[in-house]
């Protein structure tokens, strides 16, 4: 299987890659859809809304990432890289989603950045228990596509899928044994 991350212009490639390696998984980092030659490709996360969004859309990915998931392939959102999939964020309301997921991410209410571990209750089976770790200020509060929710200020999206598209808003590859677990899921 292929895998390629997509590097926005920042991002976590590096610890991303590590993770990927030590699962024995091979990869490249791709900038342009032109570039893609894989089966599964990673949206890393780290970064403002505005910033990565404003990349993918001047670089080509939202049509290309369309036609992707109309084919059923599958991309995986981290972080940012999850975020952008919606519609927009208060954090850069002038800057559009790539639209992939409806709503608007809102900023949490509570100490902001929420940083640390967190746990994962997931709404469907087979996933693993444990605990993610965090690092963002705004959040999906509700979504009819949400894969698991953790508590915070209040409770949030931590995790949403749509057909072939998974997103996480917190970190697997940071997350010890529980996001190894989740990256496998990923890749089967």
């Amino acid at each position: 299987m292929g895998v390629a991350i997509i590097h926005p212009g920042s991002g976590n490639i590096t610890s991303l890659g590590d993770a990927l390696a030590r699962l024995g998984q091979p990869f490249s980092v791709v900038k342009t859809p032109q570039d893609v030659s894989a089966d599964v490709l990673f949206l890393p996360g780290q970064g403002r809304f505005g910033t990565v969004a404003q990349f993918l859309w001047d670089q080509g990915w939202q049509p290309f990432l369309q036609d992707w998931l109309a084919q059923g392939k599958r991309l995986v959102g981290i972080c940012v890289g999850m975020q952008v999939l919606f519609e927009g964020s208060e954090e850069d309301p002038t800057v559009p989603g790539l639209g992939f997921f409806t709503g608007i991410l809102e900023k949490l209410s509570g100490i902001t950045p929420m940083m640390g571990w967190a746990q994962v209750e997931w709404l469907q089976a087979g996933w693993p228990k444990g605990a993610g770790y965090f690092v963002n200020s705004f959040v999906m509060r509700q979504s009819a596509f949400a894969l698991g929710r953790t508590q915070y200020d209040r409770t949030f999206c931590s995790a949403v899928q749509k057909e072939s598209c998974l997103a996480f808003q917190f970190h697997p590859e940071k997350s010890g044994a529980f996001g190894a677990e989740v990256l496998k899921k990923c890749l089967d």
